[in-house]
């Protein structure tokens, strides 16, 4: 998986090139099939390729699927994709103009996935990786219906003590008595993979409702944490009382997912929502979110090399 500055090696996949095409459309302005077969160095010489089919045959069959999952993503965020493809499905513009939540969030989501968000996240004062769990927590209400769910965050952005964390959630919930941990050795959690919560609650404010636990990672290397968190296990661990439904699992990524793997990742995490999913159901941020996006994606992209296809 490659991360920038660096470029994607010559194994990489259709969905990691996808990424690189958008990135070199981003700075360019558009980028096109030979653009990207240049820049990536897979033009060879025929002379040393005897028996071969022709390169040129072979790169543009290549560089088919990347636009097949360009076109793809383009359907899968509801209208919000910042890039163009034309009609010959050769060329992707970047639209300049699209100043909208779902793009100003499809590019966050973007550089969140390929810079390096452990050494890399803090741009314009802004912590990237602790911004996706605020919007994951916007998405869930949003996929819960908005005008009836409520959402918390719980990750490492919020501040305060793992143990008065659990007490807020209690209370918010109306479920669980406070905290309590199962286990006598001091507490060393902070969030123990729990980044976000959206519940719909009933009017009579009783035990037994939806309740969504979320947990977020940006990057790309998420594909192994997919069964980090276990709602019932955290429950069991820290909560004295209990939730009497179980609550389901979400699993939040800056990445837009290989559909290939889709249906196995989705067994292993629960409800998965990645890139284009996360942009789909962006609606109702708030405007201090947007503007936080905006600040850090802008400083990001000042201070990171992206591709060029003048390399």
């Amino acid at each position: 998986m490659f991360k920038l500055p660096s470029p994607p090696s010559p194994e990489a996949d259709s969905n990691e090139l996808a990424d690189f095409v958008e990135l070199l459309s981003w700075d360019a302005g558009s980028a096109s099939k030979r653009e990207v077969v240049a820049c990536l160095g897979r033009v060879d010489d025929n002379d040393n390729n005897a028996g071969c089919d022709d390169d040129d045959d072979e790169n543009s069959a290549f560089l088919d699927e990347v636009m097949n999952e360009i076109e793809r993503r383009a359907s899968a965020c509801g209208g919000g994709y910042p890039f163009r493809l034309d009609h010959q499905g050769t060329v992707l513009r970047h639209e300049a103009g699209s100043a909208g939540i779902r793009s100003v969030l499809y590019r966050y989501l973007l550089l969140g996935t390929r810079l390096n968000m452990k050494d890399n996240r803090i741009h314009a004062g802004i912590d990237g990786a602790n911004l996706l769990e605020e919007v994951a927590a916007n998405v869930l209400r949003n996929y819960l219906g908005y005008s009836r769910a409520h959402t918390s965050v719980f990750g490492t952005s919020v501040g305060g003590t793992f143990q008065a964390k659990i007490e807020r959630l209690c209370a918010e919930l109306h479920e669980g008595v406070g905290f309590e941990s199962l286990d006598d050795a001091p507490v060393d959690a902070n969030d123990d993979k729990l980044d976000a919560v959206a519940w719909v609650p009933f009017s009579d404010l009783l035990p037994g409702q939806l309740i969504v636990f979320g947990q977020c990672k940006t990057g790309s290397n998420w594909g192994g944490l997919t069964t980090q968190l276990q709602p019932d296990a955290f429950i069991k661990k820290w909560m004295k009382g209990t939730i009497v439904v179980s609550p389901i699992r979400a699993f939040c990524i800056s990445e837009a997912a290989d559909r290939a793997r889709w249906k196995g990742k989705c067994t292993e995490a629960g409800i998965l929502l990645d890139r284009c999913r996360l942009v789909d159901f962006c609606d109702n941020l708030t405007p201090d979110l947007v503007d936080k996006i905006s600040h850090w994606t802008n400083a990001a992209k000042s201070a990171s090399a992206l591709p060029r296809l003048d390399t």
